[in-house]
């Protein structure tokens, strides 16, 4: 292949990603301790396991290389004391006990404020935190709810928390509750962002709407389910932001305009006591070794923020999607098995999910044409609002199998220059306005900074260019680690 650097500058900004990216402790919590059982979890969310340089613990010096472009968000308990009391759910005061050195004397906001400084000092684009969707017990008698949250959104505010994940609770199924913590935080803390979940109405208000569980074993078509619930096919939403977050699928984040909760994290292989990780089976997808896919995503985010609104639509093909537990994998206590989401979709031993197979916003749907094997990939594809196009093909999981069809699939490029290629393909065909004959093509791993003229290496016709699948491998590819199974994710740029 005539592949050659080139010496024009990374087309990747230097510029902190803008988009409300997280990383999310819930699932390095379950690693920790070994254990699916919540009330584990929730005690080892402490400073000891944040900034313990000593595995598993540790979390604050995670993606040292993008960290700055990522809040990190302490998940249930962290407002919680060790002994787990329920009456202080929905607090939002720093657990003393769990993070006692960064009080002097009783002042639970400094102690906020002095975590929040430390974690940004560590790179970190800023500190975020869980949220019980009620008030606690501990209430002062005679104060209103929305006193109550002036007070803690203010407090928020002066600590420089930057986004709070709005959970179970109480409230959790209450609408007025969730859209006014949105307005107020609009009043008294500006800055924050209110993530809503459980109940897709809150997505025409809340700064972000979050997905909510699913297993990865089964996370890709559970999280397209998910999508097409939040934005119906055709309409527009209004909402100021209305970013959906699809959580730990960062390839449809990207590729959808979707913002990301990150659960995945560096610590390979088995839980620490031996047994395997169910939450990330390395016998499946391994998506532990797929660290570079997170810089890719949030590096494309700074090209094509997450964006709210826009016109949605769905492909009419479903597909379906089963893993067949073995070894009494499914004994093994995880955080999820006991969840709707499993026992409404098991029988038996298998799990199984049917969803649509494609989903586009503010573009055509991308045309898919089977593998030899009748198979096709999920996809997913959108343009973004300042003109950039992203497309991703996403992996399956049939029986323990998980892999990606490599298929030739054609995307409507329109009037764009500028294109985020996710996953694996037989081929890419780009339908073009722009003189493409007369172009140069360029490409860069989204993970790297190195630009490589490609122009001599793919097809280029009237109205199309046609990319072959091994370019965006090779390319998109190339900046990872040995030990790093990231698939691909590919900028490409057409200069006329």
């Amino acid at each position: 292949m005539n592949i050659e650097i080139t010496k024009v500058k990374s087309f990747i900004p230097k510029e902190i990603n803008q988009t409300p990216d997280y990383y999310c402790t819930w699932q390095t919590q379950l690693y920790a301790t070994s254990d699916g059982k919540p009330e584990k979890q929730r005690k080892v969310m402490c400073e000891n396991s944040l900034f313990s340089e000593e595995k598993p613990y540790g979390w604050a010096y995670f993606y040292e290389e993008f960290r700055k472009d990522l809040f990190i968000v302490m998940d249930d308990s962290w407002d919680v004391p060790l002994d787990g009391d329920s009456k202080f759910y929905g607090s939002l005061l720093l657990s003393k006990d769990k993070f006692p050195s960064f009080y002097k004397g009783d002042n639970a906001e400094n102690a906020l404020k002095m975590l929040s400084d430390k974690i940004k000092m560590l790179g970190w684009k800023g500190l975020g935190g869980w949220v019980c969707a009620q008030e606690p017990e501990t209430l002062p008698e005679g104060q209103s709810a929305e006193e109550y949250w002036t007070s803690r959104l203010k407090m928020c505010d002066k600590a420089d928390i930057r986004l709070l994940k709005v959970d179970w609770g109480k409230k959790a199924g209450d609408a007025e509750f969730r859209k006014m913590l949105v307005e107020l935080a609009k009043k008294y803390a500006p800055r924050l962002f209110i993530e809503n979940a459980i109940i897709p109405e809150a997505i025409k208000f809340s700064d972000i709407y979050r997905t909510y569980d699913v297993p990865e074993i089964m996370s890709i078509p559970m999280t397209m389910e998910k999508i097409s619930e939040c934005l119906k096919e055709g309409e527009i939403n209004e909402a100021v932001l209305g970013l959906i977050n699809c959580e730990d699928e960062v390839y449809i984040a990207a590729a959808g305009g979707f913002s990301m909760g990150v659960m995945r994290h560096p610590y390979c292989g088995k839980l620490p006591d031996g047994r395997a990780d169910m939450s990330f089976p390395d016998c499946h997808r391994n998506v532990k070794s797929k660290i570079a896919e997170i810089k890719r995503a949030v590096n494309w985010h700074k090209i094509a923020p997450a964006f709210g609104g826009g016109k949605t639509v769905y492909s009419d093909i479903k597909l379906e999607d089963f893993w067949e537990f073995k070894n009494k994998e499914a004994e093994i206590e995880a955080w999820w098995f006991n969840h709707d989401v499993i026992k409404d979709n098991m029988s038996g031993d298998v799990l199984t999910k049917t969803a649509v197979s494609a989903i586009a916003r503010n573009i055509e749907l991308p045309v898919v044409y089977q593998d030899k094997n009748g198979d096709i990939p999920y996809v997913v594809a959108s343009r973004n609002p300042n003109g950039a196009v992203s497309v991703a093909a996403l992996g399956r999981t049939k029986g323990r199998r998980y892999f990606i069809p490599k298929c030739d699939i054609e995307i409507c490029g329109k009037n764009a220059d500028t294109f985020g290629i996710f996953g694996r393909f037989g081929s890419l065909k780009i339908n073009s306005e722009l003189d493409v004959e007369r172009c140069r093509v360029l490409a860069q791993d989204l993970a790297d900074n190195v630009v490589f003229d490609i122009t001599k290496s793919v097809k280029k016709m009237k109205d199309c260019i046609i990319i072959g699948g091994e370019i965006i491998e090779r390319i998109g590819t190339l900046a990872q680690p040995n030990d790093d199974t990231s698939e691909a994710g590919l900028l490409l740029k057409i200069m006329i």
